[in-house]
């Protein structure tokens, strides 16, 4: 505890509060470095307002890879997604990842997705794998 104590008061060169916003206590080191101190119940609303964004973030980034992919029923194909990466729940997620995972949902599951090759006549689909 004495060390501690030690501590601050060798970082402590400067103690403010700013009642703006929230209480918060910022302390300044012997090379200008500010560190600031919160109320736990601030920090946890940081951390909870975090993951909710990084949450929000990857249903953004999934249902945009999903919509690359032109599906019949989107909310079928989610699923699908959500049900997949539960199982592979220990991989880290990357939009590389994302898409790997819907073009695999495309390949198991072709019937969540629409085939432009079905609306298109026999010869224009020669013709195209001829081209490319």
């Amino acid at each position: 505890m004495e060390e501690l104590i030690e501590q601050l008061n060798n970082i402590t060169k400067q103690l403010s509060f700013d009642d703006i916003n929230e209480q918060k206590i910022v302390l300044q080191d012997k090379e200008d470095n500010q560190y600031a101190l919160i109320p736990a119940k601030a920090l946890n609303k940081l951390l909870s307002t975090l993951a909710q964004t990084k949450e929000e973030n990857f249903e953004l980034k999934l249902e945009k890879t999903i919509w690359k992919y032109v599906p019949i029923d989107f909310a079928d194909t989610w699923a699908v997604a959500m049900h997949e990466l539960k199982q592979n729940s220990n991989q880290e997620i990357s939009d590389a990842t994302l898409n790997n995972l819907v073009k695999n949902i495309k390949k198991n599951h072709p019937n969540l997705f629409l085939n432009i090759d079905d609306f298109l006549p026999s010869n224009a689909i020669s013709e195209i794998r001829h081209i490319g």
